[in-house]
């Protein structure tokens, strides 16, 4: 049964296609309700391949992971206010939101699929995460005019029921001398898991949408939005080719985490503004898999 798993991340960006039409067809709102606890099963996936030697590694790139955590958030947020001016009030606040939230958690999973080092996408999640949440509650009664209270807390709380949780607990099996062969020959079930969590958080996120106004000019904004950060993204690539943060940077860049941004905007701007995060959730993530289904198969040939 577990073998079955290991086929998957071949097949990720179908699955992840016929993941968001069943979203649109059958939607299930219990699982949008949920989708913290798919991002933690997630990072527990990706975890369960890094070792406290791996994340020791991470003072190799401390000048990377100090950029990816601290430029993207400026820059996004600049270009998600100017993106947003030609669009309704609900629509331009929450695109502003996600312009101010952090690298998305599942972009560690996403690059541990691509064969990249995830210890670098982490270490970007995390910085960004403490930025997002210090930073967005004042950048958008800057940018806006409404003020956030509670958000650095809930955020930060958050993530260590998401991340650090399931991150500590992943890393610490790996690191066990007793079960470390094991779970190395399980490497591919592994990904397997954390390619087909990925698709139901497609699910999940698309789920979430259900009953939103202005879907079609939210999906218009956050596409325009996802052509900036992906430039942005590719700048870095290019940059850093060659090395080991171009890809885990260039998908922390791209992919902006959606919870986030659905918890400042709904706190700011009251709940309609969250589905603006939510339909940028569902094009981001299939995105995402377009990226990392690009990069495998070059993996592959290679």
């Amino acid at each position: 049964m577990l073998r079955a798993f290991a086929a998957v991340p071949r097949v990720l960006t179908p699955l992840a296609l016929i993941a968001a039409a069943l979203g649109l067809a059958i939607p299930s709102s219990t699982l949008a309700a949920h989708s913290d606890l798919l991002l933690a099963l997630l990072v527990l996936a990706t975890a369960l391949g890094i070792s406290f030697a791996d994340l020791s590694r991470l003072r190799d790139h401390a000048r990377e992971v100090a950029i990816l955590s601290l430029l993207p958030l400026p820059v996004l947020a600049g270009a998600a206010w100017l993106l947003g001016r030609p669009f309704a009030p609900v629509v331009r606040d929450g695109l502003l939101a996600v312009g101010l939230s952090s690298s998305e958690v599942a972009a560690v999973g996403l690059v541990a699929l691509a064969g990249a080092d995830a210890t670098i996408a982490l270490g970007a999640v995390t910085g960004s995460l403490i930025v997002a949440a210090l930073a967005g509650p004042l950048a958008i009664g800057l940018l806006a005019g409404v003020s956030v209270h509670g958000s650095a807390a809930h955020l930060l709380g958050r993530f260590a029921l998401v991340v650090l949780l399931p991150l500590l607990a992943g890393v610490a099996l790996r690191s066990s001398s007793a079960l470390q062969p094991r779970l190395a020959g399980a490497d591919a079930e592994r990904e397997g898991l954390a390619a087909l969590t990925v698709a139901v958080l497609v699910y999940a996120a698309l789920s979430g949408t259900q009953g939103a106004h202005h879907l079609g000019a939210a999906a218009l904004a956050s596409l325009a939005f996802l052509g900036v950060s992906g430039c942005l993204a590719e700048l870095w690539r290019r940059a850093r080719s060659g090395r080991a943060s171009a890809v885990p940077g260039a998908l922390a860049i791209v992919m902006r985490d959606f919870a986030v941004a659905a918890a400042l905007a709904t706190q700011a701007f009251g709940a309609r503004a969250g589905a603006v995060p939510g339909v940028y959730g569902v094009l981001m993530l299939v995105a995402g898999t377009l990226i990392v289904g690009r990069l495998s198969r070059g993996r592959r040939r290679t």
